[in-house]
């Protein structure tokens, strides 16, 4: 009966682990169009629109849009890229923040599962640009930070979560410094 017992807990702990994490994300061609500058080739994935969001692209030229997201329930994007160590970068988003909470975090990591750094992008007085500390914004605002890769780190990752609301994304650039 132990093992039995036993059988049945590693089976469903590695059913946790392999399908864990396996939403339905799939390409964002619309947000990898807003990636101006792409030093890490970073390919930014969306979770399934059933999960309570619609994009809006909105033109101001032949190619050149920003995207209205309005969110209802949740939105996910994230992307991986990976990287070398010792590499300096910068990190800037261009939002107009309406009356969402987008938070976007960026994080170091060890493949296959362990984190080594993990921070939250930094807004207006070191604030995120959801924080309730923060106004929103009507007028576009860039946020930027830097960040030097480190020994031991294979990937990173950068990920946009909201919860109900609406902001605006224009241009997302992640470029290498000197």
């Amino acid at each position: 009966m132990k093992k039995l017992t036993l059988v049945f807990l590693v089976i469903f702990l590695l059913s946790v682990v392999l399908f864990n994490g396996c939403e339905k994300y799939t390409v964002a061609d619309d947000i990898n169009g807003l990636i101006k500058k792409n030093d890490l080739s970073v390919k930014m994935k969306v979770m399934d629109e059933s999960n309570g969001f619609t994009i809006e692209k909105i033109y101001e030229g032949d190619n050149n849009y920003y995207l209205r997201i309005d969110v209802t329930d949740t939105y996910s994007l994230r992307g991986e890229a990976p990287i070398k160590p010792g590499v300096k970068y910068k990190l800037s988003f261009t939002l107009k923040n309406i009356d969402a909470d987008p938070v976007i975090c960026y994080s170091f990591w060890k493949k296959p599962i362990t984190s080594l750094r993990h921070y939250v992008f930094r807004g207006e007085n070191g604030n995120p640009p959801s924080s309730e500390t923060q106004e929103f914004y009507d007028d576009w605002i860039s946020f930027e930070e830097y960040f030097e890769t480190h020994e031991k780190e294979d990937s990173f990752l950068l990920t946009l979560l909201s919860r109900e609301g609406t902001f605006y994304i224009k241009e997302i650039n992640i470029e290498q410094v000197p």
